[in-house]
């Protein structure tokens, strides 16, 4: 029996936990040279098995198995916004969908919002941020919310021009009621 991720696996894997992810150890099956529950470390990089080679506070390097080894993800800030968020889920009242960059985040946003609130997490199950409507009402990572503005704003002022443009011609067709009746 083959016990080795997939290549595929193995590539989420290197995506979920680039070089510079910070993890805390909750339970680690090494009989030998286990890290104590609790001790934090960086991630080195990951092989071609999907273990996470990582560097611990306490001066140990150890490899960590993600599906036998429990741990924490606990910091990814020194990590490039597209690889810290590589993989995003978004949640609505009208479905679900992974995410995997700060455009398709916006246009999800955008085309959910209208029909009630957003919520964004990541793979780790941690929530991101969420929205009222199609506005952001809490966000987590500052930084991740200087580039998602950026893409969302444009597409929040095209849905209000919508909006506003679609209201006028409902007015506009009141007012022609009104003067049939009228006469």
């Amino acid at each position: 029996m083959n016990q080795f991720p997939s290549q595929k696996e193995v590539e989420r894997i290197k995506k979920m936990y680039p070089k510079g992810t910070r993890i805390q150890i909750e339970r680690m099956d090494d009989p030998y040279h286990p890290i104590e529950p609790g001790t934090k470390g960086t991630v080195d990089h990951v092989d071609d098995a999907g273990t996470l080679h990582c560097t611990f506070d306490n001066g140990h390097c150890m490899g960590v198995v993600p599906d036998t080894d429990i741990f924490l993800v606990i910091d990814r800030m020194g990590i490039p916004i597209e690889e810290r968020y590589a993989y995003l889920l978004g949640s609505a009242v009208d479905g679900n969908k992974r995410l995997h960059n700060v455009q398709e985040v916006a246009e999800f946003i955008c085309k959910h919002g209208r029909y009630g609130d957003v919520q964004i997490m990541t793979m780790e199950g941690k929530e991101l941020l969420d929205t009222f409507g199609i506005y952001i009402n809490k966000i987590s990572d500052m930084e991740y919310r200087e580039q998602l503005v950026k893409v969302l704003i444009p597409m929040q002022r095209d849905i209000q021009r919508e909006i506003m443009s679609e209201a006028e011609d409902m007015d506009e067709t009141e007012e022609t009621e009104d003067m049939d009746m009228s006469m």
